[in-house]
């Protein structure tokens, strides 16, 4: 997300949330902020340790939430199995530009310019691809070229867009990624099903009865009545956890509010305890 942690207590102390996870991509490093009691004290409520690992089902890329873990442990297995956010970045490039020349996508390298610190290669391509009107014919969702978050889940991540790049090699797998957070002490949620292409919400049972998953995020910012429903029924079925979060990145989400989501978030401590 675009807040410091200190921003992030901040905020959620403003908003009155009682428990907050941060769960950011593929690192722990927010946590040794919290060994500062002059920022662990700027919110009064309950931390949980947690953490969004990427990984891949079937080609597609999904994540996997971990919480409850211990940090020390869980920080050895990310540092033996999963790639920093610069590295990820430069070989996920590599990996795009090869695709989209093999395919015939039109674009400049010269013009694709991020910083693999901090910025997303994949914002810097759509960026670039998008001022060619040649291009639009690979677009598999027309409204997929306007936002990059469109283009990621209904393009880059989709293995029936023409745009889709196979980017397994950079994450750990489905199976070890659950194995990491298990070993580390923790629960593991497969998170925001509906969020991905349709793919992932049809293979939610086969995922489900095939990976020692705890739990499924049943309440998130852009599911619908029904599709929280459905997610906390399957729970209650088969007796597995259940978890929610509004996915919040600062500046970088928009409507992915702290603790409301788009305004109608409302995840009950009882799922918690």
């Amino acid at each position: 997300g675009s807040f410091s942690v200190r921003e992030l207590l901040e905020e959620a102390e403003k908003t009155g949330l009682s428990l907050l996870s941060i769960t950011d991509h593929n690192t722990i490093q927010a946590y040794l902020e919290l060994d500062n009691s002059d920022i662990r004290n700027l919110f009064s409520g309950i931390i949980i340790p947690g953490i969004e690992i990427t990984t891949t089902y079937k080609g597609e890329t999904i994540e996997v939430l971990g919480y409850g873990f211990n940090l020390g442990v869980m920080q050895q297995f990310l540092s033996e199995n999963v790639l920093n956010f610069e590295q990820k970045q430069l070989k996920e490039y590599e990996l795009i530009k090869n695709q989209y020349k093999k395919i015939g996508v039109k674009f400049d390298e010269n013009n694709i310019q991020f910083n693999p610190k901090k910025e997303s290669c994949r914002v810097a391509f759509v960026n670039e691809i998008k001022k060619y009107p040649e291009n639009n014919k690979f677009f598999l969702y027309k409204e997929s070229i306007n936002t990059a978050s469109g283009f990621t889940r209904n393009e880059v991540y989709n293995p029936k867009s023409p745009l889709y790049v196979d980017e397994s090699s950079l994450f750990p797998s489905l199976e070890k990624s659950i194995e990491m957070i298990h070993q580390s002490g923790g629960v593991a949620f497969l998170a925001h099903t509906f969020a991905y292409s349709p793919n992932i919400a049809n293979e939610l049972l086969n995922i489900i009865n095939n990976y020692e998953l705890d739990g499924l995020e049943c309440f998130y910012t852009t599911f619908t009545d029904e599709q929280s429903d459905y997610l906390v029924q399957l729970c209650e079925e088969r007796k597995m956890f259940m978890s929610g979060g509004s996915d919040f990145h600062g500046t970088r989400k928009i409507n992915h509010n702290l603790g409301t989501g788009s305004g109608n978030l409302n995840i009950d401590e009882k799922i918690i305890k």
